[in-house]
C-alpha cells in the first residue's frame, strides 16, 4: 500500500478521537499537519506531561556540562526543605531514580489545589518502599527534578530551556505555569503550539546537535526500568528519563492524549493535541491508528497538496453538539452530590452554572462552537442543543492555561431532571462531576 493510502487510512481512523489537531512529520520535513475546527495547531496547548520529557532534556543538559550526575543523591539540593528526620529511602535517593519513576512514592505527594509549594511535599512524606525497586508513576517526582534544574542554572526552568534548547530549535511559543511559591510546574505546565511539539519529536531523534550529549539522549529515549504492571498495553514497555517506550521507538505522552509519537528507525513522527481524558479506551487508538497506517511509512511533503488527502481533510473538526434551540427557558435545582454547582438554567444560547461563588455563564449554541469565558478558569469554547424528546447536551472545552473538558447531559421528565456533570481535568475545575436529581423550576 502507498504512502498517500496509508495517509488516508489513518486520517479515516482518527476523525472520531477528539484530536485537537495532529503533524506527521519524517526525516526533519513537515508531511502532513491539521487543526480539528474550532482549534488552531499555531496557538499554545497544555501538554501536561510532556512536560516531564522536557525537564528530561533540561537535566541532561546539567550532566552533559559536569554540573550534575546520575548517580547524585537528590535530598542534599534541598537542605531547606528537610524535615529534621530525614527517611534513609528519601535520603539515599539518586537523580537517576527520580528520572526514571522509580522513587520511594506509590503516588504524588503535592496536592495541586491545596499546596502553595509543590516542590516541599516530597521531601515531608513518609516513604511507601525503597527507591529503585520498582516503577510508580510520580509527577512530585519530576516536580523535584525541575526545581533541581532552577537551582543548580540559577534560572527559572523555562528560561534554562528556552535558552539552551528552544531557542537553538526555532522554539518561540512555549510558556510554562508555576506554583504559587513561584516554582515551575515541571511536571504538567507547559505549552506550546503542537507545531513546536513537532521540532521537539524531530531533536529528541537527533544525536543531540551539540546541545546535549548524545549519550544521554540515547539512554533517556531507551528502555531504563519495567512498566509491566500498568494497565494500559502501550504503557507496558519500559520507561526512559520521562519518555514513554512503545512496541517501537519512544514517546513523549501527556494526560488527555498530548503526544509526541517518535521512531527513529524511519525519523518518524506524529504528534497530537486532543482531549480523551472523559474518553474510555483513552489515548490507545491514536497508538494503534499510529503503528497500523504509519509505521515504516516513506512519505513526500508534497502529499499534503495531494487532492485526495485535502478531500479527507475539509471538514475536519471535533463536532459541535446538533439539535434545537431550548424552547424556553429552564432552571434545575439540583439535590447535593455536585459541588459546586447548586442550580443550573438552561435558555437560548446560554448555559449557566449557579455556584456559592456566583455565577458561570457560558455561551451554548446549536451546531456551533462559540467563544465564552469560563470564570475563574479562564476562556472556553462550548456548543449545546436539545438533541432529542427531553435530552439536553451541552460541551465546554477549556483552552486556556489549561486543555479539558466540561460534559453536560441533562434528561427531562415533566417536573424532575437528572443530570450528569463530567469533568476532565478535576485539578483544574474541581467538583463539576457527577450525577444527581434535579428539580425543574
Amino acid at each position: 500500500m502507498d504512502a498517500r493510502q496509508r495517509i488516508l487510512n489513518f486520517i479515516e481512523e482518527i476523525r472520531p478521537l477528539n484530536l485537537h489537531g495532529f503533524e506527521i512529520r519524517q526525516d526533519g520535513a513537515r508531511i502532513l499537519s491539521a487543526s480539528a475546527a474550532p482549534f488552531d495547531n499555531a496557538v499554545p496547548h497544555r501538554l501536561y506531561s510532556v512536560s516531564k520529557s522536557v525537564v528530561s532534556l533540561a537535566v541532561g543538559i546539567l550532566v552533559s556540562e559536569g554540573k550534575l550526575c546520575l548517580t547524585d543523591r537528590v535530598v542534599p539540593f534541598f537542605p531547606d526543605m528537610l524535615p529534621e528526620r530525614v527517611p534513609e529511602e528519601l535520603e539515599r535517593l539518586t537523580v537517576h531514580e527520580l528520572l526514571t519513576m522509580t522513587a520511594c512514592y506509590n503516588q504524588t505527594r503535592y496536592r495541586p489545589l491545596l499546596d502553595r509549594d509543590w516542590t516541599r511535599p516530597f521531601f515531608e512524606g513518609v516513604p511507601d518502599h525503597a527507591g529503585g525497586t520498582i516503577f510508580t508513576y510520580d509527577t512530585g517526582a519530576t516536580q523535584v527534578m525541575g526545581s533541581l534544574v532552577e537551582r543548580l542554572s540559577g534560572q527559572p526552568l523555562l528560561s534554562f530551556v528556552r535558552e539552551r534548547l528552544f531557542e537553538p530549535l526555532g522554539i518561540q511559543n512555549a510558556r510554562w505555569l508555576r506554583d504559587q511559591a513561584g516554582n515551575a510546574q515541571a511536571g504538567t505546565g507547559l505549552l506550546l503550539p503542537l507545531s513546536e511539539l513537532a521540532l521537539l519529536c524531530d531533536f529528541c531523534m537527533s544525536d543531540g546537535r551539540g546541545l546535549l550529549d548524545p549519550g544521554y539522549l540515547r539512554a533517556a529515549t531507551s528502555f531504563q526500568v519495567r512498566t509491566d504492571h500498568r494497565s494500559m498495553p502501550e504503557e507496558r514497555f519500559g520507561y526512559g528519563y520521562y519518555f514513554w517506550m512503545m512496541r517501537r521507538g519512544f514517546s513523549m505522552y501527556g494526560m488527555g492524549g498530548q503526544m509526541g509519537l517518535c521512531l527513529p528507525e524511519c525519523r518518524l513522527s506524529l504528534t497530537t493535541t486532543a482531549d480523551r481524558i472523559l474518553e474510555g479506551t483513552g489515548v490507545q487508538p491514536i497508538y494503534d491508528a499510529f503503528f497500523r497506517h504509519l509505521s515504516g511509512i516513506a512519505a513526500d511533503p508534497a502529499l499534503a497538496q495531494d487532492p485526495e488527502i485535502v478531500h479527507a481533510l475539509s471538514g475536519y473538526s471535533v463536532p459541535p453538539v446538533c439539535g434545537e434551540a431550548v424552547p424556553q427557558k429552564m432552571r434545575l435545582v439540583l439535590e447535593p452530590g455536585l459541588d459546586p454547582v447548586r442550580a443550573v438554567r438552561i435558555e437560548a444560547g446560554t448555559l449557566t452554572f449557579e455556584t456559592d461563588e456566583g455565577e458561570c455563564a457560558v455561551p451554548a449554541e446549536p451546531g456551533r462552537w462559540t467563544t465564552g469565558l469560563f470564570p475563574p478558569i479562564g476562556p472556553c469554547l462550548s456548543t449545546g442543543a436539545m438533541t432529542g424528546p427531553g435530552q439536553y447536551q451541552a460541551r465546554i472545552e477549556l483552552v486556556g492555561d489549561t486543555s479539558c473538558a466540561i460534559h453536560v447531559d441533562i434528561a427531562l421528565r415533566q417536573d424532575r431532571a437528572t443530570v450528569l456533570l463530567q469533568s476532565s481535568v478535576w485539578e483544574c475545575v474541581p467538583g463539576y462531576a457527577g450525577m444527581t436529581m434535579a428539580r425543574v423550576s
